[in-house]
Protein backbone atom coordinates (compact mmCIF):
# COMPACT_ATOMS: atom_id res chain seq x y z
CA UNK A 1 0.00 0.00 0.00
CA UNK A 2 1.00 3.57 -1.11
CA UNK A 3 0.46 6.42 0.92
CA UNK A 4 2.06 9.43 -0.46
CA UNK A 5 1.97 12.62 1.71
CA UNK A 6 1.99 16.05 -0.13
CA UNK A 7 1.83 19.59 0.95
CA UNK A 8 3.52 23.08 0.29
CA UNK A 9 7.05 23.52 1.42
CA UNK A 10 7.55 23.83 4.99
CA UNK A 11 4.15 22.18 5.85
CA UNK A 12 5.62 19.44 8.03
CA UNK A 13 5.75 16.23 5.59
CA UNK A 14 8.84 14.73 6.87
CA UNK A 15 7.57 14.88 10.56
CA UNK A 16 4.36 13.65 9.30
CA UNK A 17 6.09 10.95 7.34
CA UNK A 18 8.23 9.91 10.50
CA UNK A 19 5.41 10.73 13.52
CA UNK A 20 3.14 7.65 10.21
CA UNK A 21 5.75 5.30 10.50
CA UNK A 22 6.26 5.30 14.66
CA UNK A 23 1.94 4.84 14.39
CA UNK A 24 1.66 2.49 11.78
CA UNK A 25 4.06 0.38 13.77
CA UNK A 26 2.20 0.76 17.21
CA UNK A 27 -0.52 -0.70 14.99
CA UNK A 28 1.09 -3.94 14.30
CA UNK A 29 2.34 -3.40 10.49
CA UNK A 30 5.34 -2.54 8.97
CA UNK A 31 5.77 0.61 7.09
CA UNK A 32 8.96 2.11 5.43
CA UNK A 33 9.45 5.73 3.70
CA UNK A 34 10.44 6.71 0.26
CA UNK A 35 11.22 10.77 -0.75
CA UNK A 36 11.37 12.62 -3.82
CA UNK A 37 12.73 14.11 -5.58
CA UNK A 38 15.99 11.78 -5.17
CA UNK A 39 18.50 15.06 -4.73
CA UNK A 40 21.49 12.86 -4.52
CA UNK A 41 20.70 10.35 -6.97
CA UNK A 42 22.51 11.37 -10.23
CA UNK A 43 21.91 12.49 -13.35
CA UNK A 44 18.18 12.79 -12.99
CA UNK A 45 18.34 13.80 -9.15
CA UNK A 46 21.24 15.78 -9.58
CA UNK A 47 19.45 17.65 -12.30
CA UNK A 48 16.69 18.61 -9.94
CA UNK A 49 18.77 19.88 -7.44
CA UNK A 50 20.87 22.19 -9.94
CA UNK A 51 17.76 23.45 -11.07
CA UNK A 52 16.20 24.47 -8.21
CA UNK A 53 19.16 26.19 -6.88
CA UNK A 54 19.34 28.24 -9.86
CA UNK A 55 22.22 26.73 -12.10
CA UNK A 56 22.01 28.85 -15.41
CA UNK A 57 22.40 26.15 -17.56
CA UNK A 58 19.54 24.27 -17.06
CA UNK A 59 17.95 27.88 -17.34
CA UNK A 60 15.85 26.71 -20.53
CA UNK A 61 14.37 23.46 -19.07
CA UNK A 62 13.27 25.33 -15.39
CA UNK A 63 11.29 28.01 -17.41
CA UNK A 64 9.35 25.28 -19.05
CA UNK A 65 6.35 23.80 -16.72
CA UNK A 66 6.00 20.79 -18.92
CA UNK A 67 10.03 20.52 -19.47
CA UNK A 68 10.47 20.73 -15.19
CA UNK A 69 7.74 18.14 -14.74
CA UNK A 70 8.83 16.10 -17.26
CA UNK A 71 12.45 16.15 -15.28
CA UNK A 72 10.50 15.58 -12.07
CA UNK A 73 8.78 12.58 -13.46
CA UNK A 74 11.82 10.75 -14.90
CA UNK A 75 13.47 10.96 -11.43
CA UNK A 76 10.94 8.99 -10.03
CA UNK A 77 10.93 6.59 -13.26
CA UNK A 78 14.56 5.87 -12.45
CA UNK A 79 13.59 4.99 -8.75
CA UNK A 80 10.85 2.38 -10.02
CA UNK A 81 13.10 -0.79 -9.14
CA UNK A 82 13.55 0.46 -5.59
CA UNK A 83 10.35 2.01 -5.15
CA UNK A 84 8.50 -1.31 -6.10
CA UNK A 85 10.23 -3.59 -3.93
CA UNK A 86 10.10 -0.84 -0.84
CA UNK A 87 6.39 -1.13 -1.44
CA UNK A 88 6.43 -5.34 -1.16
CA UNK A 89 8.62 -4.84 1.73
CA UNK A 90 6.51 -2.85 3.92
CA UNK A 91 2.41 -3.20 4.74
CA UNK A 92 2.91 0.52 4.19
CA UNK A 93 5.10 2.70 2.35
CA UNK A 94 4.91 6.32 3.02
CA UNK A 95 6.07 8.44 0.04
CA UNK A 96 7.30 12.02 0.78
CA UNK A 97 6.11 13.54 -2.53
CA UNK A 98 4.71 11.87 -5.17
CA UNK A 99 3.52 12.38 -8.25
CA UNK A 100 0.86 15.28 -7.00
CA UNK A 101 3.41 17.30 -6.02
CA UNK A 102 4.21 17.45 -9.68
CA UNK A 103 1.03 18.17 -10.22
CA UNK A 104 0.66 20.83 -7.70
CA UNK A 105 3.84 22.26 -8.49
CA UNK A 106 3.29 22.42 -12.29
CA UNK A 107 -0.27 23.30 -12.50
CA UNK A 108 0.94 26.68 -10.06
CA UNK A 109 3.51 27.85 -12.45
CA UNK A 110 0.85 27.77 -15.68
CA UNK A 111 -2.59 29.96 -16.72
CA UNK A 112 -5.47 28.98 -14.73
CA UNK A 113 -6.91 28.08 -18.27
CA UNK A 114 -3.74 25.95 -18.83
CA UNK A 115 -4.06 23.93 -15.70
CA UNK A 116 -6.60 21.16 -16.50
CA UNK A 117 -4.96 19.85 -19.82
CA UNK A 118 -1.89 20.21 -17.53
CA UNK A 119 -2.97 18.05 -14.88
CA UNK A 120 -4.47 15.33 -17.76
CA UNK A 121 -1.32 15.02 -19.68
CA UNK A 122 0.80 14.66 -16.07
CA UNK A 123 -1.33 11.86 -15.10
CA UNK A 124 -0.39 10.35 -18.47
CA UNK A 125 3.34 10.29 -18.34
CA UNK A 126 3.46 9.16 -14.86
CA UNK A 127 1.27 6.58 -14.23
CA UNK A 128 0.68 5.54 -17.87
CA UNK A 129 3.63 5.75 -19.66
CA UNK A 130 6.14 5.69 -17.24
CA UNK A 131 4.27 3.30 -15.45
CA UNK A 132 4.68 4.88 -11.51
CA UNK A 133 2.43 2.88 -9.43
CA UNK A 134 -0.83 4.58 -8.41
CA UNK A 135 -1.26 5.77 -4.77
CA UNK A 136 -3.41 4.19 -2.51
CA UNK A 137 -3.96 7.29 -0.42
CA UNK A 138 -2.95 11.29 -1.01
CA UNK A 139 -2.79 12.95 2.34
CA UNK A 140 -2.58 16.47 1.84
CA UNK A 141 -0.69 18.20 4.81
CA UNK A 142 -3.14 21.42 4.98
CA UNK A 143 -1.32 24.09 6.68
CA UNK A 144 -1.12 28.47 6.21
CA UNK A 145 0.94 28.67 3.84
CA UNK A 146 3.01 31.72 5.66
CA UNK A 147 3.12 29.25 8.94
CA UNK A 148 4.66 26.92 5.77
CA UNK A 149 6.89 29.25 4.61
CA UNK A 150 8.28 30.01 8.22
CA UNK A 151 8.90 26.42 8.61
CA UNK A 152 10.74 26.58 5.31
CA UNK A 153 13.14 29.66 6.50
CA UNK A 154 13.65 27.98 10.01
CA UNK A 155 15.04 24.94 8.47
CA UNK A 156 17.33 26.67 5.99
CA UNK A 157 18.55 28.75 8.36
CA UNK A 158 19.30 25.61 10.81
CA UNK A 159 21.21 23.75 7.98
CA UNK A 160 23.43 25.58 5.21
CA UNK A 161 22.99 22.95 2.89
CA UNK A 162 19.48 23.81 2.74
CA UNK A 163 18.85 27.30 1.52
CA UNK A 164 15.94 28.26 0.18
CA UNK A 165 15.39 26.70 -3.34
CA UNK A 166 13.98 28.48 -6.49
CA UNK A 167 10.48 27.17 -5.84
CA UNK A 168 10.81 27.86 -1.86
CA UNK A 169 11.58 31.45 -2.08
CA UNK A 170 8.78 32.35 -4.44
CA UNK A 171 5.74 33.65 -1.86
CA UNK A 172 3.17 33.61 -5.11
CA UNK A 173 4.02 29.90 -6.14
CA UNK A 174 3.37 28.69 -2.64
CA UNK A 175 -0.10 29.91 -2.51
CA UNK A 176 -1.23 29.26 -5.75
CA UNK A 177 0.21 25.25 -5.50
CA UNK A 178 -1.70 25.14 -1.86
CA UNK A 179 -4.79 26.23 -3.74
CA UNK A 180 -3.82 23.86 -6.66
CA UNK A 181 -3.47 20.91 -3.86
CA UNK A 182 -6.61 22.22 -2.32
CA UNK A 183 -8.64 21.46 -5.65
CA UNK A 184 -6.62 17.98 -6.21
CA UNK A 185 -8.10 16.83 -3.08
CA UNK A 186 -11.53 18.22 -4.14
CA UNK A 187 -11.61 16.34 -6.93
CA UNK A 188 -10.13 13.19 -6.07
CA UNK A 189 -6.81 13.77 -8.50
CA UNK A 190 -5.88 9.60 -9.46
CA UNK A 191 -6.48 8.51 -6.06
CA UNK A 192 -8.51 9.45 -3.47
CA UNK A 193 -7.39 12.02 -0.68
CA UNK A 194 -7.29 12.84 2.96
CA UNK A 195 -6.89 16.23 3.91
CA UNK A 196 -5.23 16.56 7.67
CA UNK A 197 -3.51 19.02 9.71
CA UNK A 198 -0.01 18.85 11.84
CA UNK A 199 -1.75 17.30 15.05
CA UNK A 200 -4.45 14.84 13.61
CA UNK A 201 -2.32 13.79 10.54
CA UNK A 202 -0.98 10.90 12.19
CA UNK A 203 -3.87 8.85 13.41
CA UNK A 204 -6.44 10.92 10.98
CA UNK A 205 -4.19 8.51 8.45
CA UNK A 206 -4.57 5.52 10.18
CA UNK A 207 -8.23 5.45 10.58
CA UNK A 208 -8.68 5.77 6.45
CA UNK A 209 -6.20 2.71 6.16
CA UNK A 210 -7.76 0.27 8.96
CA UNK A 211 -10.80 -0.83 6.59
CA UNK A 212 -8.65 -2.11 4.28
CA UNK A 213 -5.66 -3.64 6.21
CA UNK A 214 -5.95 -7.72 6.76
CA UNK A 215 -5.20 -8.49 10.15
CA UNK A 216 -2.65 -7.16 11.63
CA UNK A 217 0.54 -9.94 11.43
CA UNK A 218 1.94 -11.40 14.88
Amino acid sequence: MIVAIEGVDGAGKHTLASRLVEAVAADGRTAGVFSFPRYAAGPLGTAVRAMLDGDERLAGLAASARATALLFALDRANALPELTAAAAAYDVLIVDRYVASNAAYGAARLPAAQRADFLTWLAEVELTDLRLPRPDLQVLLDVPVETARAGARARAAGDTSRALDTFESDAGLQERCADVYRTLADTGWVAPWLVVDRATGPEAVLEALRPSWCPARH
